[in-house]
């Protein structure tokens, strides 16, 4: 999900970086707005990992007492996201020493197109972090399309299906080539203040397009999952099955079956927001996609910054809203309603 380079050629960015081997590595960025873009990167991106920690602990936890493969999918994601996040952490500090894009300059050469290229280190991670956001989007759409079968005990809800497994494997497969061919060609780098793809590199355009091909057939899919789990609850099994027990289990379900939908609709509207807000974040960092929100200038500065800090801030959107709408009894782990977690196996008893 990367917008295009407007930096200039290897050669030209270490002349007017004017360094020298007496320049400490951690000389200030003379550009002030550059540098305080670097500095809040690095305070957002700091506190990812002991919030993923502690979220994928509890889940862990919860799979150990209760197996289900929701869990494991949930972390999966959780993953992919915090990898992103210490990526950020990592490379926000090129942009408050901007030294360090040149001091780790190193490592590997590549022959591409007659022309020799250095595989930098940050660029090795950015290409990284960018294939974990593909990643992110399908593994979220499988989890949500999962909760359906499982709901409608089409497939169980403790082990990986076969048909689940060969999904999973065809998405990493897809995300280990991309890994490979961006590490290979480099299409990824750092435009100051933000990631960008490099279009100068062949394939980069292609592989932009794919992104958004991706992207919202993948929201797409989530977002009805979850219409379709509502339209289950309210619309179908709900009313059929409890026609069919006594008065004494209907009022006993009937409880459980409003928490259901109480916990379903909060599903759908937290994916509501999520959904939303991805798509905001596709749009205004694809070149092609830049005319539907024509108002805002992609070519300033500022707007880049801000929206490489949305980057930032997507990986805090699941925990902090586990956190936000699940609560924690005392002595507890917590009770999963958040949007990527799977049907509670009450709602399976239930119906």
């Amino acid at each position: 999900m990367f917008f295009p380079n407007f930096f200039l050629s290897d050669l030209l960015f270490l002349m007017n970086t004017s360094i020298t081997n007496s320049e400490s590595l951690f000389t200030i960025n003379d550009d002030v707005e550059t540098l305080y873009s670097g500095v809040a990167f690095f305070v957002l991106s700091m506190f990812i990992f002991p919030l993923y920690f502690l979220i994928m602990t509890v889940i862990s936890n919860k799979y150990s007492k209760t197996p289900s493969m929701t869990y494991k999918l949930m972390n999966i994601i959780n993953f992919l996201q915090l990898s992103q996040g210490i990526g950020h952490f990592i490379t926000s500090p090129i942009l408050i020493f901007p030294r360090m894009l040149i001091k780790f300059d190193v490592a590997i050469r590549v022959s591409y197109s007659r022309v020799r290229r250095k595989l930098m280190i940050f660029q090795i991670i950015g290409c990284i972090m960018n294939s974990f956001w593909l990643a992110d989007l399908p593994v979220m759409a499988l989890l949500a399309v999962c909760r359906i079968f499982i709901f409608c005990n089409i497939i169980g809800f403790k082990t990986f299906h076969i048909s689940i497994k060969v999904v999973l494997s065809l998405i990493f497969s897809w995300i280990f080539f991309i890994i490979l061919v961006g590490c290979v060609t480099q299409n990824v780098k750092m435009s100051p203040p933000m990631w960008g793809y490099d279009f100068e590199v062949p394939y980069a355009s292609t592989f932009d397009t794919l992104e958004i091909f991706l992207s919202f057939p993948c929201l797409l899919v989530s977002y009805l999952s979850y219409l379709t789990i509502i339209y289950l609850i309210y619309g179908v099994l709900s009313l059929e099955k409890l026609q069919d027990f006594s008065f004494y289990f209907q009022k006993r379900n009937f409880h459980s079956t409003a928490k259901s939908r109480k916990n379903e609709v909060s599903i759908l509207l937290q994916y509501t927001f999520v959904t939303v807000y991805i798509s905001f974040m596709v749009i205004i960092w694809h070149p092609v996609l830049f005319s539907i929100l024509p108002f805002i200038d992609m070519t300033n500065k500022t707007n880049q910054a801000m929206v490489n800090g949305l980057w930032i801030l997507h990986c805090y959107v699941n925990p902090v809203m586990m956190l936000l709408f699940n609560r924690c009894s005392k002595g507890s782990d917590f009770e999963f309603k958040i949007f990527f977690s799977g049907p509670s196996e009450k709602m399976s008893k239930i119906f």
